[in-house]
């Protein structure tokens, strides 16, 4: 993981010979490029080394999660503080966040987009997680923690975020390798596609009516204006193979670059192609894409222990759940992209803590007396 990121990462640091460079813009937007992947490859291998620790890492984040769930319901009851109105009404947030469908809570995230999403990475991952583990306590405690998920992500209003939980079970059918998991998890998928396309139950709340809305993208007005703006774009970028320049090809205007790119990204994988042109997109798509189908091989054919397995699967759907969401909204902000990044070094990490158990395993094989 190391190692493809740190190619990447040297196509990043080519991008600051761009005619187009603001050194600021890419001292900013390199962070969730390539310092958080390179990061987390080094040195969450070496604290998350056991079972543990493994669980440990599940546990703080379920604690955040709780937290931000909590902080989303006294938005909801009790109103916004001083610094948030400020953020609504002086920075001008209130324009996407206090609509016509309602307001869109954000809990102490940048918006409600970004909390909307995470809060839907966490529901897949613990709900999936729940399943794996034997601990009956730990197990209500993920599912404590995926239900105020999933609250966090309706009171959102993000209907991106509903990609998250579909994407995650898609891939978990794949992983699963059993054919009684295939079936439960396509069930669900069906289940949740039949809910929100074909019926108008719950229609009634505000929340389930704005997710159910994204099952029919044609008929909304951001959705059509998003395509006109992605066919003017391409017309720009027809001549910029190298985009814009990191960081420069959404809302730049305070950087004051020599070119602006006039039509607002909206996606995170949109905005990679603007800011580093369609080579830069192809080059970290390839880099995704490598690391989804070696982490994927490794949950197939190198991690033995279930538990293990299980908690390592929950994690990686919940990655594929955010790409999904990130062709959608710009989604790639903190903490989300420390989340993702995290989970696919559980992955490579996973192979040396599997082989630890096996080794314990065997050790404690050898020590039962035989009668």
């Amino acid at each position: 993981m190391f190692y493809i990121f740190l190619l990447w990462s040297v196509y990043c640091i080519l991008e600051i010979t761009n005619p187009n460079h603001v050194q600021e813009a890419w001292n900013i937007s390199i962070m969730h490029y390539a310092f958080y992947p390179l990061l987390c490859a080094l040195l969450l291998p070496l604290a998350v080394n056991n079972m543990q620790k493994v669980h440990w890492l599940f546990i703080i984040w379920g604690i955040f999660i709780l937290l931000a769930a909590f902080k989303g319901f006294y938005q909801k009851e009790f109103g916004f503080n001083s610094r948030e109105m400020y953020l609504l009404y002086v920075l001008g947030k209130a324009k996407t966040h206090i609509i016509w469908s309602g307001t869109r809570y954000f809990s102490f995230f940048s918006d409600a987009a970004n909390y909307g999403v995470h809060m839907a990475m966490g529901a897949i991952t613990f709900v999936i997680a729940s399943f794996y583990v034997k601990n009956i306590k730990l197990k209500c405690f993920y599912i404590s923690i995926a239900l105020a998920a999933i609250y966090g992500m309706g009171i959102s209003g993000t209907r991106a975020a509903m990609a998250v939980p579909l994407a995650g079970l898609g891939l978990l059918m794949i992983l699963s390798g059993k054919a009684k998991s295939f079936v439960i998890t396509l069930l669900a998928i069906l289940s949740l596609l039949l809910f929100f396309k074909f019926t108008n139950i719950g229609n009634s709340n505000e929340y389930i009516r704005k997710m159910r809305s994204a099952f029919n993208p044609t008929e909304d007005a951001s959705y059509i204006l998003r395509v006109y703006n992605r066919d003017r774009m391409k017309e720009l970028m027809a001549s910029k193979p190298f985009g814009y320049g990191i960081g420069l090809g959404g809302k730049a205007e305070r950087f004051n670059p020599r070119e602006l790119m006039p039509y607002p990204p909206d996606s995170w994988l949109v905005n990679v192609w603007t800011d580093t042109g369609i080579i830069g997109l192809i080059l970290y798509l390839a880099t995704h894409g490598v690391l989804f189908a070696w982490c994927s091989w490794i949950l197939l054919f190198r991690i033995r222990n279930k538990q293990l397995k299980g908690l390592l699967t929950a994690w990686l759907c919940c990655n594929v759940g955010f790409f999904v969401s990130a062709y959608a909204n710009d989604v790639m902000q903190y903490p989300n992209s420390i989340i993702v990044y995290t989970g696919f070094a559980l992955c490579f990490a996973g192979v040396h803590i599997d082989k630890k158990l096996t080794e314990e395993e065997e050790e404690n094989k050898k020590n039962i007396p035989i009668l």
